[in-house]
């Protein structure tokens, strides 16, 4: 008996997720994993004029093929933003034609259905006639509505300034306000018409899945969490706190304005007041960075090291007391929050911090909003070890039953499966609307529109 042929599917990745330098890298790479288990995977990559990222880890993960498509340059951009006026700026950023028609020639070769991440890639098939489901990843309307209640002081492009332009980077900062209103506005209105151009959609918190089905009045709207393995061994509590030395484990993209905002919030708020109780504070940084990292570094002394985009950081992790994860703005989940939970590690964080997670304070993390509270937990946790075995404990057991691997694949499989079933029967009626139309008697002389968002 031979088994059912495989469905064929279209992933577009609107950038390369391997290494995997951030948690949308982190979350591409498990979704493109998990299609690639069930179904006969294509990939498309978009990437910058000159960039060579590895394919490699693409096709070994069972990819069927993976091309690459080439952003916009300064030409387009000046055309697309001035006739492609109802979509955001990085949408525009990231609209080539030839990269439209690569994409609409793979999907019309008997693709399936589709799958968008983000808006920036959602625009290329969302005229497509086949099933479709778009990860937004979070609410970039909401993250800009934050960047301007405090003082705009984030690069609109963020970490996606390496594939801009450089002379829209250069005029960023001189329009930034401007802009960040621009992109909000713009923004919330794309992203509470999208369930109705997609037959899912994907957040990467419940909480945003709740704003989101309230703004659009739609209900094929689901959480889609980053997956979080938990390491057999669990992080062990250090002796040298109650010596007076404490080891902070940092984990963020340095290249981002939200981490850069958190380093300085530690080096210049939080140092100074645990070293004025005597103890020896160290932070040890692990992930990519810039200059921005190394003025902040250089600020303290010698008690931030950046050890850089590192594969595996437990080692690091393990030398360390605490997890100092302040998150003074952003929106969806924080892997690196998740990441220290696996771990073992205790974790400082703020409210922010633990959005979209069901944790509490005292019980699997400790939450401290001010630099005079975390200072205070840390101080806590280096005389109180017993506190540090507790926490740890409880934030692996809540990894595990959340944000297990196994269980999430079979959700994200349940999504898949439902934007398959209703994009098959959105276009089934489609058809037979159309039909009927045809069919009916003085159709010529009494024409009927059909619209529909998400297959014109």
């Amino acid at each position: 008996m031979t088994s059912a042929p495989k469905l064929s599917a279209l992933y577009l990745s609107s950038r390369p997720p391997f290494p995997p330098a951030g948690g949308r890298e982190r979350l591409i790479a498990q979704n493109i994993r998990f299609l690639a288990a069930e179904y006969e995977l294509h990939v498309i990559v978009f990437c910058r004029k000159g960039e060579r990222p590895d394919l490699g880890e693409l096709m070994r993960m069972g990819c069927r093929s993976v091309r690459l498509a080439r952003l916009p340059g300064v030409a387009e951009i000046a055309l697309n933003l001035l006739t492609r006026r109802r979509y955001s700026l990085q949408e525009s950023l990231f609209f080539s034609r030839r990269s439209r028609e690569l994409v609409h020639e793979l999907a019309v070769s008997g693709i399936s259905f589709v799958i968008a991440d983000m808006l920036r890639t959602g625009q290329y098939c969302e005229d497509l006639p086949v099933p479709k489901l778009i990860d937004l990843d979070d609410l970039l309307s909401e993250r800009y509505r934050q960047f301007l209640a405090n003082g705009y002081r984030q690069a609109v492009f963020g970490t996606f300034s390496q594939r801009v332009p450089k002379p829209l980077v250069m005029l960023e900062p001189l329009l930034r306000r401007q802009m960040l209103e621009w992109e909000r506005r713009v923004l919330a209105g794309r992203e509470a018409n999208a369930p109705h151009r997609f037959d899912v959609t994907l957040l990467t918190s419940d909480e945003e899945v709740a704003r989101l089905r309230l703004a659009s009045h739609a209900t094929q709207i689901y959480a889609n969490p980053q997956a979080t393995p938990v390491p057999a061994a669990a992080w062990q509590c250090d002796a040298g706190a109650s010596a007076g030395r404490v080891g902070c484990f940092f984990l963020g993209n340095m290249r981002t304005s939200q981490n850069l905002s958190s380093l300085q919030l530690i080096a210049d708020d939080v140092m100074p007041l645990v070293c004025g109780e005597g103890i020896d504070v160290h932070v040890h940084v692990v992930g990519d960075f810039d200059d921005r990292a190394v003025a902040i570094a250089r600020s303290t002394g010698d008690r931030i090291t950046l050890h850089g985009f590192v594969s595996d950081y437990v080692p690091i992790a393990r030398s360390c007391n605490v997890a100092l994860l302040p998150v003074v703005e952003g929106t969806g989940v924080n892997t690196k929050v998740l990441d220290a939970m696996a771990l073992g590690i205790p974790v400082i964080t703020t409210r922010m911090g633990i959005k979209g997670i069901g944790v509490e304070h005292d019980r699997e993390v400790l939450i401290a909003d001010t630099a005079l509270e975390m200072h205070r937990m840390i101080v806590r946790l280096a005389e109180d070890s017993t506190l540090g075995v507790r926490l740890s404990a409880a934030a692996r057991a809540y990894i595990l039953d959340h944000h297990d691997p196994m269980r999430l694949h079979e959700q994200f499989r349940e999504h898949v499966a439902k934007a398959i079933e209703s994009g098959r029967a959105r276009l089934a009626d489609r058809a037979r609307v159309l039909s009927d139309v045809l069919l009916a008697p003085h159709a010529a002389e009494a024409p009927v529109s059909v619209v529909d968002q998400r297959a014109t």
